[in-house]
């Protein structure tokens, strides 16, 4: 089983890095709006110094960027995870015909019930009370990840009840591959910024392309473990 585990993750990692010749649109759906942000940090002064970035890290104009930035990101990420599927649909992997949308949407709908349903305790229970309730239903409603991702995936055959009979671990290995890379990797990210900090401007400027290349990796590597983890283990990768 820990070989087995072992695989998966390397191949997580070949595979998000391959990605970048098979498929080089797809990290640069992250990439350019990741760099056209670090453009008018840059411009703003952002790295002139630590005061000057806590002064504007939340300037309008570095979040008109930064939501743009955001949705590159999530749209990277879901690219990534529908490339692979689609290598085994004979379909684009731009294309959304092959996706299960009753699925998808039912189970979209009741992850936000389950979100706006939790809305109400706040301020009603205390802090604790309230982060148990939340892994509560955080756990309860794993299996809804996989109805989501594999119904995105292409699936036909996911269902509410397949997911809760035999899906936990479909969703356990999704969630830890997933989270394995963006909180691998997000140190790294907010390394990069730290280290700019009051550095000369052409140093500032390498440092923010290769924080761009680096983001663009987290999203191939983050859709391709959705993807990978979707796969259930002993299973071949197509």
């Amino acid at each position: 089983m820990i070989k087995t585990i072992a695989l998966r993750f390397w191949q997580v990692g070949r595979d998000g890095f391959r990605l970048w010749w098979l498929a080089p649109i797809i990290p640069l759906i992250v990439i350019l709006p990741e760099f056209i942000q670090h453009i008018a940090e840059i411009k703003l002064g952002l790295f002139a110094s630590l005061d000057a970035f806590k002064q504007m890290q939340n300037d309008p104009d570095r979040w008109f960027y930064g939501y743009f930035k955001i949705a590159g990101l999530f749209l990277g990420i879901l690219a990534a995870a529908r490339f692979w599927a689609a290598q085994s649909q004979s379909a684009r992997w731009w294309s959304l015909r092959t996706i299960a949308w009753r699925p998808f949407l039912i189970a979209l709908a009741l992850n936000c019930v389950a979100t706006i349903g939790l809305l109400p305790l706040e301020g009603r229970l205390d802090e604790t009370a309230l982060q148990i309730v939340n892994v509560a239903v955080s756990i309860a409603t794993l299996p809804l990840l996989v109805v989501m991702i594999g119904a995105f995936l292409g699936d036909a055959t996911t269902s509410l009840k397949k997911a809760y009979r035999s899906g936990w671990g479909q969703a356990l290995m999704m969630a830890i591959m997933f989270f394995a890379v963006m909180l691998g990797l997000q140190p790294l990210h907010q390394f990069n910024h730290t280290l700019a900090m009051g550095q000369p401007a052409y140093l500032v400027w390498l440092l923010m392309v290769w924080d761009s290349l680096l983001v663009g990796a987290m999203a191939t590597l983050a859709g391709t473990a959705l993807h990978h983890g979707y796969v259930k283990l002993g299973e071949p990768i197509p």
